[in-house]
């Protein structure tokens, strides 16, 4: 046997293992990766929530500076993917699914550069997603529940940038810069604003002969005379039968909005546009009901592009006429007829009075606010909802669907 087969191992104690919180630093000073999983959550996490921004120069940095061996430049694109998607509170779903295929990396490398992140202190778990099915039972429907994560930036990128920080953890805050940071901030910005001088595009400038100054007496400051002609003022000019007061665009504005939901081919116009389209056939003195008839015997396609611009066209084509045609496109000539007589204009007033006193005309009232639509349809779903409970087990169609009324009972508060 050899002598040193039995010889005593002297076991080396672990590093401890920082508080909860807080990211490991080497006796270096260089970044270590968070590994644990329990210090990638929004309560553990020792990097501060950010926005956008912040988020980009944050991972453009860690991944410059080499914090992590494995992150590289499909890293940063995939930072890029979650930038672009984030919401106001700095949240962002992880929708693995579809980000996989559209930038064109398998689904496990995916998965290894979100790791990448989550260790690099720059993505945290604000929820974590599960498979189970969130619908009630028997409904025969299943949701699960998205991945949440959050943008942070960790305390290496704020240390190295001079950041002064207020507060420890998710919710601490930026307040200031030290010295350091100051003198980065303004290199940063001066080198911002030499980039965005050399992207602009000179202007062509020509050199116009000038008048030369008159100096009279001693004064040599004299500035040279200004020109007489004065420069004309570049303004849009409105055509004319589209000019309207304030209060004129107010009530065309609540005519296009009687009138888009009954004319389904001018519903993919937006409120105003449709308005100021509107402008001459309301100056004639037609109410919402007549335009909205006219125009749904138009004869335009199922979704035109712009209907603005095809009711424009229509205003032009016409000449100003009292009304929008029934027809405009059409080609016949109206044929000479001799004048009716007055035998027959009495015996038509005669019927326009009876017609008037059998129907009266009534005036179209108006839509009712959104909230009392949104209480209508609650409503209605609510009173569905408790036919559906109060069904008896002979209404069922089926053992499986008395079962779903039995547990949407017990489920029930009333």
């Amino acid at each position: 046997m050899m002598q040193h087969a039995r010889a005593p191992v002297h076991a080396t104690g672990a590093p401890p293992r920082p508080p909860r919180g807080q990211h490991r630093t080497a006796t270096n000073n260089r970044f270590i990766p968070v590994c644990e999983h329990a210090d990638q959550e929004v309560s553990t996490t020792a990097s501060r929530r950010t926005r956008r921004g912040d988020f980009l120069r944050a991972a453009t940095w860690a991944i410059t500076q080499r914090l992590h061996p494995k992150a590289g430049d499909t890293t940063l694109r995939v930072a890029h993917d979650l930038a672009a998607r984030l919401n106001a509170d700095g949240h962002v779903a992880y929708c693995r699914d579809s980000m996989w295929r559209r930038l064109g990396i398998s689904r496990r490398t995916l998965e290894r550069h979100i790791s990448i992140l989550r260790e690099l202190g720059l993505l945290v778990w604000a929820v974590h997603g599960s498979r189970a099915n969130t619908r009630p039972a028997g409904s025969g429907e299943w949701a699960g529940t998205a991945t949440i994560y959050a943008a942070v930036v960790p305390p290496a990128w704020d240390d190295a940038l001079g950041h002064r920080v207020s507060g420890h953890g998710y919710h601490a805050r930026h307040i200031g810069f030290t010295e350091h940071g100051r003198q980065l901030a303004i290199a940063e910005a001066r080198h911002r604003a030499r980039s965005l001088r050399r992207r602009d595009t000179p202007s062509c400038k020509t050199n116009h002969p000038r008048p030369t100054a008159q100096v009279k007496g001693k004064k040599n400051n004299t500035s040279a005379p200004r020109g007489t002609r004065a420069r004309p003022r570049r303004r849009h000019e409105v055509p004319e039968p589209y000019r309207a007061s304030p209060g004129q665009a107010a009530h065309a504005v609540s005519v296009a909005a009687w009138v888009r939901p009954r004319v389904p081919w001018t519903q993919g116009e937006g409120l105003r546009r449709l308005a100021f389209a509107l402008r001459p056939w309301i100056a004639t003195g037609l109410s919402a009901a007549d335009i909205a008839a006219d125009l749904s015997v138009w004869r335009v396609p199922r979704r035109p592009a712009s209907p603005a611009s095809v009711i424009m066209a229509r205003w032009s084509e016409t000449g100003g006429q009292d009304g929008p045609a029934a027809d405009p496109g059409g080609r016949e000539d109206t044929p000479c007829a001799v004048p009716p007589n007055a035998a027959f204009l009495a015996a038509r007033d005669v019927v326009r009075a009876r017609l008037s006193r059998l129907s009266p005309p009534v005036e179209p009232e108006p839509d009712p606010p959104g909230f009392v639509i949104r209480d209508r349809i609650l409503a209605s779903l609510t009173a569905a909802d408790r036919a559906r409970r109060a069904r008896t087990a002979e209404q069922c169609l089926s053992f499986a669907e008395w079962e779903a009324v039995c547990d949407a009972r017990e489920r029930a508060l009333w």
